[in-house]
């Protein structure tokens, strides 16, 4: 038993004939995905015949079909853009074939979200930021010059407006006002005769 464990454990995770991916299964605010499949026959070399088709399933019953071409850069690889047009999740199936003989199947999960590639890319955009400040009529400041920011504000007293904040239990009309709810409490109990 340990033996037949052994060997198990061994070649359980040995890839199969087909072996689909992508470079991103998470698509930021774009749709274009490099779909890429490894095809092996059954001697597990590069299978140079095949013919690898690619069916995809997407959100609001959304169904297509790619085929993909050889990389002439790789053997027995095969590759095809697709464009996701909706955001959400999808499932692609690869099947290769060999003389009308399926070679092998594998899944593969992407998904599209839109709306978030501003989180992305959060480095110094300098450029960008000159421009802004040039179209806007303002300054761009970079972080090494940043302490001589409180000089180069000219003090206005324009819109100036003062919150002051005052602790609740300092506040007498408070401490009156918690005095007469206990007052009023202990004198209607007082009269109900509970006290």
């Amino acid at each position: 038993m340990f033996w037949t464990q052994l060997l198990r454990w061994l070649v359980s995770d040995s890839p199969g004939h087909v072996l689909g991916s992508t470079p991103r299964q998470m698509l930021a605010d774009e749709g274009r995905v490099l779909l890429t499949t490894e095809v092996r026959d059954k001697t597990y070399l590069p299978a140079l015949d095949a013919r690898v088709e690619a069916r995809i399933l997407g959100p609001e019953g959304m169904a297509a079909s790619v085929e993909l071409a050889p990389d002439p850069r790789a053997p027995g690889a095969y590759q095809a853009f697709w464009y996701a047009g909706k955001p959400g999740s999808y499932v692609t199936e690869f099947v290769a074939t060999r003389t009308d003989e399926e070679v092998g199947r594998d899944m593969l999960t992407f998904h599209r979200e839109n709306g978030v590639a501003e989180n992305f890319k959060t480095s110094l955009n300098r450029n960008l930021l000159e421009r802004l400040a040039a179209q806007t009529g303002g300054r761009f400041w970079p972080s090494d010059s940043l302490g001589r920011l409180n000089e180069e504000i000219s003090y206005s007293e324009a819109g100036l407006t003062v919150r002051e904040a005052k602790e609740l239990w300092n506040m007498p009309a408070v401490f009156l006002a918690l005095l007469l709810l206990r007052a009023a409490e202990w004198i209607l109990r007082r009269r109900w005769g509970v006290v």
